[in-house]
């Protein structure tokens, strides 16, 4: 062989990758390879990547503990789904624990929902945008943590991510839904192909559910909704009718519509949530203005009231719940049992279900969802960890 050929073979050879940069054969990394790293010797970060020390796990999972549930959360909705069942698998003699995750694809709100009952997400995923980077950082999260199971709460774009992330680091993924969660038809199709179990609530959602891996467990949801209201309490019955206005409708379409309300009926008391500044409208008696609630207190207004105006899915779903009338004045579909009706309608239809002309669509909820829930995922960990020791190879 040549010198010019040996000196040649001994250099590090490098190639164009399909993202356009350039890394070197040697140097080639790889997602296992990272994380069989210590974390001190964390590849540096670039200009678009943030390095996996980023993810700082507790103490709790920093040893050699079992790996727990992984539950992921994107919305508002999804956080209050997940809250009584990571209650009930953190309790005492109740498995590993569960590790609650999120995504960051809402903002705040996932925190703000949490902190309204007093806990907090033990991970947050740094600048993740979008799917496909949710999807990646989960990924790497779970080939770090190797949870037994990774829980999507909802159908969100986070729950479509928690799926991929799953099958792409080998592990089984469950979905919760019911007919509150809205996504295309498309993210549907993915998460059912995606997906290990389905846990669906009384109404099922517009998926085709595969036969064999999807049971009717309830939605956790209503379970946290029946505690509050259980803590709240009935208070006196009022004679008067009310009504419970939620909505993101401007200004003027707002104060039009509460006005033509409050002109059909007379006797109707109105309250407002995350209404408007009064500015030089006169103060109305029946009227009451109020800002953004906790969880907890609309409920109470919805206990109290006898039909609710909205636009917002989740509101609609708990008001179904108790019973109530819902008006949905959304540009969006009317979700299942609410009464779709505009703004210039909104004021009549609501006079005819005051007045018992209209029957309200409640939705039929046991309130034991939750222990359902938990118990089914760790019947699955425990088949999964008896499994593994009958297939381990034992030397002789």
């Amino acid at each position: 062989m040549s010198q010019r050929r040996a000196s040649a073979s001994r250099k590090t050879r490098s190639r164009a990758s399909i993202l356009g940069t350039q890394y070197a054969n040697v140097e080639r990394y790889t997602v296992r390879a990272r994380n069989s790293r210590a974390s001190l010797q964390s590849k540096p970060a670039l200009t678009e990547e943030t390095p996996m020390r980023a993810f700082r796990l507790p103490r709790i999972l920093a040893g050699e503990t079992a790996a727990p549930l992984m539950l992921v959360a994107g919305t508002r909705l999804e956080a209050l789904r997940l809250l009584p069942l990571l209650r009930l698998l953190r309790a005492q003699s109740r498995g590993d624990g569960a590790l609650l995750v999120d995504t960051g694809e809402s903002g705040a709100e996932v925190r703000e929902a949490l902190r309204e009952h007093g806990l907090a997400p033990d991970l947050r995923l740094p600048g993740a945008s979008g799917t496909s980077a949710a999807a990646f950082a989960l990924l790497r999260l779970a080939l770090r943590l190797r949870p037994a199971l990774i829980v999507a709460g909802g159908a969100s774009r986070s729950g479509l991510a928690a799926a991929i992330g799953a099958r792409g680091a080998g592990i089984g993924s469950a979905l919760i839904a019911s007919s509150a969660d809205s996504a295309p038809r498309l993210r549907w199709r993915l998460l059912a192909g995606l997906c290990t179990w389905f846990y669906v609530g009384q109404e099922a959602p517009p998926m085709e559910l595969p036969r064999g891996r999807a049971l009717q467990t309830g939605d956790p949801l209503f379970d946290l909704c029946r505690e509050q209201c259980e803590a709240v309490g009935s208070g006196p019955e009022s004679t008067l009718p009310r009504a419970v206005l939620a909505s993101s409708l401007l200004v003027a379409d707002g104060q039009r519509l509460v006005e033509a309300i409050l002109e059909r009926h007379g006797d109707l008391r109105i309250d407002w949530v995350a209404a408007p500044s009064l500015g030089e409208h006169e103060l109305d008696q029946r009227l009451r203005r109020l800002g953004q609630l906790p969880h907890w207190r609309r409920l109470a207004l919805l206990r109290r009231g006898h039909a609710l105006i909205t636009d917002d899915s989740l509101l609609a779903l708990e008001a179904r719940w108790l019973g109530r009338h819902v008006l949905w004045i959304g540009a969006s579909p009317a979700p299942r049992g609410c009464i779709e009706c505009k703004l210039g309608e909104a004021a009549e239809r609501l006079h005819q279900a005051i007045g018992q002309t209209l029957s309200p669509n409640p939705l039929i909820e046991d309130g034991r969802a939750a222990a359902r829930l938990a118990a089914h995922l760790l019947d699955r960990i425990d088949q999964r960890a008896f499994a593994g020791l009958l297939t381990r190879v034992r030397p002789r």
